[in-house]
Protein backbone atom coordinates (compact mmCIF):
# COMPACT_ATOMS: atom_id res chain seq x y z
CA UNK A 1 0.00 0.00 0.00
CA UNK A 2 1.46 3.18 -0.67
CA UNK A 3 0.68 7.11 -0.25
CA UNK A 4 -0.16 9.64 -3.37
CA UNK A 5 0.29 13.15 -2.66
CA UNK A 6 -1.39 15.99 -4.96
CA UNK A 7 0.28 19.81 -4.42
CA UNK A 8 0.79 22.84 -6.47
CA UNK A 9 3.29 25.47 -6.38
CA UNK A 10 3.79 28.48 -8.17
CA UNK A 11 6.43 28.40 -10.85
CA UNK A 12 9.55 29.12 -9.51
CA UNK A 13 12.80 27.42 -7.95
CA UNK A 14 11.17 26.05 -5.07
CA UNK A 15 9.36 22.95 -7.64
CA UNK A 16 12.70 22.34 -8.69
CA UNK A 17 14.26 22.49 -5.02
CA UNK A 18 11.06 20.47 -3.66
CA UNK A 19 11.57 17.72 -7.00
CA UNK A 20 15.91 17.37 -6.22
CA UNK A 21 15.49 17.21 -2.80
CA UNK A 22 12.91 14.37 -3.12
CA UNK A 23 15.04 12.45 -5.79
CA UNK A 24 18.24 12.35 -3.39
CA UNK A 25 15.77 10.55 -0.84
CA UNK A 26 14.89 7.85 -3.15
CA UNK A 27 11.42 8.75 -4.33
CA UNK A 28 11.15 8.40 -8.08
CA UNK A 29 7.71 8.36 -8.50
CA UNK A 30 7.60 12.27 -9.04
CA UNK A 31 4.78 13.82 -11.75
CA UNK A 32 5.06 17.17 -12.87
CA UNK A 33 1.97 19.19 -14.60
CA UNK A 34 2.71 22.97 -15.24
CA UNK A 35 -0.84 24.65 -15.83
CA UNK A 36 -1.25 27.13 -18.17
CA UNK A 37 -2.97 30.93 -17.34
CA UNK A 38 -6.25 31.91 -18.03
CA UNK A 39 -6.48 33.86 -22.04
CA UNK A 40 -7.14 37.46 -21.48
CA UNK A 41 -9.42 37.80 -24.25
CA UNK A 42 -12.27 40.13 -24.21
CA UNK A 43 -15.49 39.02 -25.07
CA UNK A 44 -18.45 41.98 -26.79
CA UNK A 45 -21.07 39.85 -25.84
CA UNK A 46 -21.66 37.89 -22.63
CA UNK A 47 -23.55 35.01 -22.73
CA UNK A 48 -26.44 33.38 -20.50
CA UNK A 49 -23.98 30.73 -19.39
CA UNK A 50 -20.74 32.66 -18.94
CA UNK A 51 -19.68 36.16 -18.19
CA UNK A 52 -15.79 37.78 -17.68
CA UNK A 53 -17.19 40.52 -15.13
CA UNK A 54 -16.87 43.46 -17.61
CA UNK A 55 -19.94 45.10 -18.95
CA UNK A 56 -19.80 47.23 -21.82
CA UNK A 57 -23.40 48.44 -22.24
CA UNK A 58 -23.62 49.93 -18.48
CA UNK A 59 -22.62 53.83 -19.35
CA UNK A 60 -23.69 53.36 -22.42
CA UNK A 61 -27.36 52.56 -21.40
CA UNK A 62 -27.43 55.67 -18.85
CA UNK A 63 -26.10 58.48 -21.60
CA UNK A 64 -28.52 56.56 -23.97
CA UNK A 65 -31.34 57.90 -21.11
CA UNK A 66 -29.54 60.69 -20.68
CA UNK A 67 -29.43 61.59 -24.40
CA UNK A 68 -32.82 61.09 -25.59
CA UNK A 69 -34.19 62.89 -22.28
CA UNK A 70 -31.97 66.20 -23.98
CA UNK A 71 -32.92 65.14 -27.13
CA UNK A 72 -36.47 64.76 -26.58
CA UNK A 73 -36.74 67.83 -24.77
CA UNK A 74 -34.88 70.13 -27.35
CA UNK A 75 -36.79 68.53 -30.10
CA UNK A 76 -39.91 70.16 -29.33
CA UNK A 77 -37.93 73.65 -30.40
CA UNK A 78 -35.80 71.61 -33.40
CA UNK A 79 -36.92 70.74 -37.11
CA UNK A 80 -37.93 67.23 -36.91
CA UNK A 81 -39.69 67.04 -33.99
CA UNK A 82 -39.04 65.29 -30.51
CA UNK A 83 -39.01 61.42 -31.51
CA UNK A 84 -36.57 62.05 -33.78
CA UNK A 85 -34.11 64.37 -31.61
CA UNK A 86 -34.94 61.77 -28.75
CA UNK A 87 -33.75 58.47 -30.64
CA UNK A 88 -30.48 60.75 -32.16
CA UNK A 89 -29.98 61.62 -28.80
CA UNK A 90 -30.52 57.97 -27.55
CA UNK A 91 -27.79 56.70 -30.02
CA UNK A 92 -25.48 59.21 -30.08
CA UNK A 93 -25.28 58.69 -26.01
CA UNK A 94 -25.34 54.82 -25.88
CA UNK A 95 -22.52 54.71 -28.62
CA UNK A 96 -20.03 57.40 -26.59
CA UNK A 97 -20.66 55.31 -23.66
CA UNK A 98 -19.96 52.21 -25.56
CA UNK A 99 -17.02 53.11 -26.76
CA UNK A 100 -16.13 54.98 -23.48
CA UNK A 101 -16.06 51.46 -21.78
CA UNK A 102 -14.62 49.52 -24.81
CA UNK A 103 -11.30 51.92 -24.00
CA UNK A 104 -11.32 51.89 -20.47
CA UNK A 105 -11.27 47.58 -20.67
CA UNK A 106 -8.63 47.21 -23.54
CA UNK A 107 -6.27 49.81 -21.78
CA UNK A 108 -7.55 47.87 -18.35
CA UNK A 109 -6.73 44.84 -20.21
CA UNK A 110 -3.13 45.51 -21.55
CA UNK A 111 -2.06 47.00 -18.07
CA UNK A 112 -3.21 43.66 -16.33
CA UNK A 113 -1.11 41.71 -19.38
CA UNK A 114 1.95 43.62 -19.34
CA UNK A 115 2.03 43.67 -15.07
CA UNK A 116 0.93 39.69 -15.29
CA UNK A 117 4.89 38.21 -15.66
CA UNK A 118 4.48 35.34 -13.56
CA UNK A 119 3.88 32.05 -14.97
CA UNK A 120 1.27 29.27 -14.09
CA UNK A 121 1.11 27.11 -11.34
CA UNK A 122 2.57 23.55 -11.20
CA UNK A 123 0.78 20.33 -9.87
CA UNK A 124 2.90 17.85 -8.43
CA UNK A 125 2.05 14.33 -7.74
CA UNK A 126 4.50 11.97 -6.05
CA UNK A 127 3.58 8.53 -5.42
CA UNK A 128 5.93 7.10 -2.08
CA UNK A 129 5.54 4.47 0.69
CA UNK A 130 3.59 4.79 3.76
CA UNK A 131 7.36 5.14 5.66
CA UNK A 132 7.92 8.34 3.23
CA UNK A 133 5.24 9.77 3.44
CA UNK A 134 6.14 12.32 6.69
CA UNK A 135 9.11 13.23 4.70
CA UNK A 136 7.54 13.89 1.38
CA UNK A 137 4.85 16.08 3.18
CA UNK A 138 7.52 18.21 5.12
CA UNK A 139 9.33 18.26 1.89
CA UNK A 140 6.53 19.71 -0.18
CA UNK A 141 5.46 22.54 2.51
CA UNK A 142 8.82 23.28 3.28
CA UNK A 143 9.18 24.31 -0.47
CA UNK A 144 6.77 26.92 -0.32
CA UNK A 145 3.72 24.55 -1.73
CA UNK A 146 0.18 26.24 -2.32
CA UNK A 147 -1.37 23.21 -1.41
CA UNK A 148 -1.15 19.38 -0.68
CA UNK A 149 -3.48 16.63 -0.61
CA UNK A 150 -2.52 13.31 0.73
CA UNK A 151 -4.17 10.03 -0.73
CA UNK A 152 -3.88 6.39 0.13
CA UNK A 153 -3.49 4.13 -2.57
CA UNK A 154 -4.84 0.39 -2.19
CA UNK A 155 -3.58 -2.48 -4.46
CA UNK A 156 -6.40 -5.18 -5.28
CA UNK A 157 -5.35 -8.42 -6.47
CA UNK A 158 -6.26 -9.40 -10.53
Amino acid sequence: MGIQFFSTFQHSHYVELAISKLKENEVVHIYAVPLDNRPMDMKLVDTMHGTDGTSLVDIGLILAMMGGTVGVSRGFVLHWGPVYWGLIGAATGFAVGFVYDLLKNRMKRKKIRTAKTTAGEVILIVQCTTEQAPFVEQTLWGNLALGVAKTQMQTTPL
